[in-house]
């Protein structure tokens, strides 16, 4: 039994290695795994009974379908592709950007049957986090949101305001609307909405995935993305519903709403 409670810190430790995750989740784990551990001991000296077992935070289950809305967050690929991967990330979390290469990869694998969708989940431990999800936010309403994502991911030891602001530039958006917008915070309170939307649906760590509503925690390996978005491919093709129509009806539709 012991082994049962030792897994729960081996299960945490992998996904330190693979996940930003808040100090409050790892601090709650550990207790919890102590606890375990203790009245695990109480069973073996014969000391009677013990109370009921506290339980580690619950996540998503990998194997249900959870409704993750698109809405109007920024998105690369068709509209109507048969697989729809939600990354839900961290503009300063380094895990985040190790797993860019394997985005980029299944894009030109899978080409027009996957979309990508970015959900801002900006840690409260990574203080340039919110400023990076605001300059990439301002910069969508010039249709340069993915090249902005792409200089944050590759420069994440730098984001004060004078690289945001270089990064914007060289994107090719007009600085006038870009500085006006970033300066006034316009998206602080959409992004904080975002990321409560994906808190509640279990994505408290980043990077974090809902492949056709379909959770994968860290940034895995490319073969781990592929195994689910065959299985989706495979799944949405055999189901009769139209490409355009896939998304909405099994995943935002049918999808459980919260944990």
């Amino acid at each position: 039994m012991k082994f049962l409670a030792k897994s729960v810190v081996t299960g945490l430790a992998a996904l330190a290695l693979t996940a930003c995750v808040t100090r409050g989740e790892i601090e709650e784990l550990k207790k919890n795994d102590k606890e375990i551990l203790a009245k695990l001991d109480k069973i073996a000296a014969g000391a009677g009974r013990p109370g009921p077992q506290q339980q580690a935070p619950r996540g998503p289950d990998p194997e249900k379908v959870y409704a993750v809305q698109v809405g109007d967050s920024a998105a690369h690929g068709p509209a109507d592709a048969w697989v729809t991967i939600v990354e839900v990330s961290d503009f300063q979390c380094p895990f985040c950007g190790k797993v860019v290469p394997t985005i980029n990869e299944l894009q030109k694998k899978y080409g027009n049957d996957i979309r990508v969708v970015f959900k801002n989940n900006p840690l409260s431990f990574h203080p340039r986090a919110m400023p990076g999800a605001m300059a990439a936010e301002c910069a969508r309403e010039q249709g340069k949101f993915w090249d902005v994502y792409e200089r944050l991911f590759t420069n994440q030891k730098a984001l004060e305001d004078a690289d945001l602001e270089k990064y914007a530039k060289e994107s090719g958006v007009d600085m006038g609307r870009w500085k006006s917008c970033y300066s006034s915070n316009k998206y602080k309170s959409r992004i904080e909405e975002e990321q409560r939307q994906m808190v509640t649906l279990g994505a408290r760590g980043t990077p974090a995935f809902f492949i056709n509503g379909r959770f994968l925690s860290g940034a895995q390996p490319v073969q781990a993305f592929e195994a689910i978005i065959d299985e989706e491919l495979k799944k949405a093709k055999e189901s009769g519903i139209s490409k355009k129509d896939y998304y909405t009806q099994q995943v935002e539709q049918k999808g459980l709403k919260t944990l």
